[in-house]
């Protein structure tokens, strides 16, 4: 039976009320019983029988009252409503937030739609049948509005036991002021340590994080950080200091992210690290940071245009580096500043025209500073046959650095450098694709020749250059100095051989790659070097071979084996070689082999081992191993294990670190406690 009432002030909502048998008397009193159900705007009502009196707008529900809004979901044994005032009592009631928070309650007073006032209270973020923690009280204020449960004499019950009781007791649902749990962790280089965090949340575009962290063996270090964002980007700024009583003197870092979108597809960034001296990682840092040797701080404004068939993109930059295997940074350069743009004008379909330039002024306190402006123009001239089974690029253009030097012991203050250069690629591809078109074998040779009219650089100076030995990312380069201040002097042809296997389940399927296999080398024409004290004028002529070979017999497995080989010498230059499992529920293992000969570069054999494995349902246990088998000894060490609950998670996790860094120049080893409670915070490294 379906009743639509109407009969009420022109400012009510209609009330629609759907139950097996509704009667209505003359006084405008409605009972309706059996599946009771009454729809409200923003609300509905569902009961075993209902009472509605009309003229007082008071409706009395009984029986497996279900009250659903977009603030929370009521369940209660009976339930008085004024639907005006959207206030009212109920019995025995649970209210259920939309995030998953339950609050239980004997007696429940609806002050409005937002506000809840509760007696003999049970509050808790688990499961309804896997409840491992609860706050119990005599009495609580909900406020959903603001996002807040404020509670009096609660207990903090963990299996319910009470474990801790206090007065008076507020508990965010959301973002809130107040303070989050402690952390806590011992280690050899720290101590004893133990963080208590106080979030800070004024406005809803900005908070911070204050948190005061003692350490038995360091002392006190202060922490803060402070994140704001806005309509156009976000900032995020870090502080820690610390009276450090092993040094016995202040030390800190100071870190910044901020990434502004602006008008005219504009952006401005900042990236910043800096800390008050080189140990400094060693001693506080993460594990994954003790072994960084520069620290970069930067700001860039940039721009990306186009107009009609020409693309430009522009950025201006100032940097600061820290380098830390140095006690003072007097030599470091610092970039104050760099302007550096790349434009690209499709000219014909053809022909693509481009010109790139590098503005930078180098600064330091020590050693030869100045301006150095790199303009760099050419051409390319793309070319594919109508099937698309052969491609290939030529181009060619010319290199001209010059310097303003700010050094008065110089011969020459302003050096100039210019070089022609010439490309030629060509790639070939030959595929076969299978009847039912399940696989497809494609071999790809590409051959590529450059050459580069480069003179002597040795009496240049050397800001940011250095020569990288023949590798597969730099194989098909007619450069392999990094920077702008050496350019290589080469006449070379180098070639690769791609053979390349794809299979699918089905024809729905995207592809995938099952087995690749490449070869390739270098064959040097002309050998000299431009500057020798930083590349060596090659003893052969051909390049080491490189091999590389990556197997994925099926999803989630992975084989990979990689080397170079001196054809002339007879050995194996480098050898790197990894096998990674991945399961269904986040079980992995990794296990990986690298090897470098002395003669090649510096020696180096290493053993590589992490995984995790799900133990049960709910455990999970990981690992983290890095063995070197030169000096025979574990670089690193990490064994963890946690449990993770619908509403809690512990865990806990042990290292070892044998490198000998920071101020105690000695290994470092301790463990690390997580215990996290769902909508209390948590507790970790």
């Amino acid at each position: 039976m379906l009743l639509l009432l109407h009969g009420m002030p022109a400012t009510a909502a209609p009330v629609d009320i759907n139950a097996d048998q509704m009667t209505r008397g003359a006084d405008g009193v409605v009972i309706a019983t059996g599946h009771v159900i009454i729809k409200r705007p923003s609300e509905t009502l569902i009961a075993d029988e209902v009472t509605y009196r009309t003229k007082e707008h008071i409706m009395e529900a009984r029986g497996h009252v279900v009250i659903r809004s977009p603030q929370a979901t009521i369940h209660a044994d009976s339930a008085q409503i004024q639907t005006q005032s959207k206030t009212g009592n109920m019995q025995h009631a649970t209210i259920t937030m939309p995030s998953g928070e339950r609050l239980q309650a004997e007696n429940v007073k609806r002050i409005d739609d937002q506000r809840f006032e509760a007696d003999h209270v049970l509050y808790s973020t688990c499961p309804a049948d896997e409840e491992s923690w609860r706050i119990a009280a005599s009495h609580a204020l909900l406020d959903n509005e603001n996002g807040t449960l404020t509670t009096t004499h609660p207990r903090l019950e963990l299996w319910q036991v009470p474990v801790l009781y206090a007065p008076w007791w507020k508990q965010s649902l959301r973002r809130k002021s107040g303070l989050l749990m402690p952390s806590f962790g011992s280690g050899k280089r720290r101590g004893t340590e133990l963080a208590v965090p106080y979030y800070f949340a004024p406005y809803a575009n900005w908070d911070a994080t204050l948190t005061p962290h003692w350490m038995s063996a360091r002392g006190v270090m202060g922490e803060a950080e402070l994140r704001h964002v806005s309509t156009f980007g976000h900032e995020k700024l870090n502080a820690a200091g610390i009276h450090d009583t092993v040094t016995g003197r202040l030390r800190g870092r100071l870190e910044a992210d901020v990434q502004w979108q602006l008008p005219a597809d504009t952006q401005f960034n900042i990236s910043a690290d800096h800390i008050s001296d080189r140990d400094y990682l060693a001693d506080y840092g993460g594990n994954a940071v003790v072994s960084s040797r520069y620290l970069q701080s930067s700001a860039t404004l940039s721009q990306q245009m186009q107009v009609a068939d020409t693309r430009t993109n522009w950025f201006l930059q100032a940097q600061h580096m820290q380098d830390l295997l140095l006690t003072s940074n007097a030599t470091t350069l610092q970039i104050l500043p760099r302007l550096q743009s790349s434009s690209q004008w499709q000219a014909l379909p053809n022909l693509i025209a481009h010109f790139d330039q590098q503005t930078t002024r180098f600064d330091r306190r020590t050693g030869v500073t100045g301006w150095r402006m790199d303009l760099h123009p050419y051409v390319e001239l793309p070319w594919e046959s109508e099937g698309g089974g052969i491609s290939a690029t030529l181009s060619g253009g010319v290199r001209h650095t010059r310097y303003w030097l700010q050094q008065t012991a110089l011969t020459n203050s302003r050096p100039t450098r210019t070089a022609e250069e010439a490309s030629l690629e060509v790639r070939s591809d030959f595929e076969r694709i299978g009847s039912n078109r399940d696989w497809r074998h494609v071999i790809s040779p590409i051959f590529r020749y450059d050459y580069i009219n480069a003179p002597n650089q040795s009496a240049l100076p050397n800001f940011d250059s250095g020569f990288a030995l023949v590798s597969w990312s730099n194989l098909l380069s007619g450069n392999r100095f990094s920077g702008y201040d050496r350019i290589e002097n080469t006449n070379r042809v180098s070639m690769v051989l791609e053979n390349r296997l794809q299979t699918r389940d089905n024809n729905s399927d995207a592809a995938r790659d099952m087995l690749t296999v490449r070869a390739g080398a270098a064959y040097d024409i002309s050998r000299n070097t431009v500057d020798a004290a930083l590349k060596k004028v090659p003893i052969h002529p051909l390049s080491n071979l490189l091999g590389e070979m990556i197997w994925q017999p099926a999803t989630g497995i992975a084989l990979y084996g990689s080397g170079q080989y001196n054809p002339f010498d007879r050995y194996w230059s480098t050898i790197n070689s990894y096998i990674s499992l991945t399961g269904i529920g986040g079980n992995s293992l990794y296990a990986g082999y690298s090897f470098t000969d002395a003669r090649y570069s510096t020696r180096t054999q290493m053993i590589y081992l992490n995984g995790s494995i799900h133990l049960k349902s709910r455990w999970q246990a990981t690992a983290n191993w890095q063995y070197d088998t030169l000096l025979k000894l574990s670089q690193q060490t990490t064994l963890g294990l946690q449990y993770k609950h619908p509403c809690w998670t512990a865990g806990v996790e042990a290292y070892r670190i044998n490198r000998r860094s920071g101020t105690t120049t000695a290994s470092n080893f301790g463990f690390r406690i997580l215990l996290e409670f769902k909508g209390l915070g948590s507790v970790g490294s």
